[in-house]
């Protein structure tokens, strides 16, 4: 009942490396429900991606992770995805980290991790320069195209002042916000609709 009312389309834009795939609303899977996730790669044998906008259920900090940082201020570090839980990414807009991949947009993926915890070692300002992932989002060969033509993601671009400025709590809601009618109306739509 509540699909026909919304009728979520895909838009059509094909997803590359630096845009952004938001979820459908009427998405459900438990691991993607809600989420933005940035493209970090998009080939035709698969797609590689980190989702932006997910939490553990129990805090998880760098500080805990690297053993040098235990004096510093808590540095977050968000859910990337269901895959790979084991390995960290970050994305910066720092551009002296060696070896960062562009995304463009002035974000970076990665780099010289050593030489990153140098940079917050040093007492440079981190939480409105990069964010910390422990895993990634991941589609074998066809299957994010797929996915986008049955309507579960819809593909835009992410601002860098939007990805540091704003809560990541907030960044589904607003990057369809900014996209206009109808994706603002589908912004609103209930998360348990049986509940409204």
């Amino acid at each position: 009942m509540y699909e026909e009312l919304f009728q979520v389309k895909s838009n059509n834009i094909a997803p590359s490396k630096g845009r952004i795939l938001i979820a459908s609303p009427l998405l459900s899977d438990y691991h993607f429900s809600r989420t933005v996730v940035l493209m970090v790669n998009h080939e035709e044998n698969g797609d590689m991606g980190v989702v932006l906008n997910k939490d553990f259920r129990y805090h998880v900090s760098l500080n805990d992770l690297v053993p040098e940082l235990k004096d510093i201020p808590s540095i977050p570090v968000y859910k990337g995805g269901p895959v790979g839980r084991d390995t960290m990414f970050f994305i910066h807009d720092i551009e002296e980290i060696k070896d960062s991949l562009s995304l463009g947009n002035g974000l970076f993926m990665n780099g010289d991790f050593n030489q990153m915890i140098q940079y917050i070692k040093s007492g440079n300002p981190i939480m409105e320069r990069a964010r910390f992932y422990l895993g990634y989002a991941g589609w074998e060969e066809n299957q994010l195209q797929s996915e986008i033509e049955e309507n579960s993601w819809i593909v835009s671009e992410l601002s860098k002042e939007r990805f540091f400025k704003e809560s990541y709590k907030d960044l589904w809601t607003n990057t369809l916000n900014d996209m206009g009618e109808p994706y603002r109306t589908w912004a609103q739509y209930p998360s348990i609709p049986s509940l409204n």
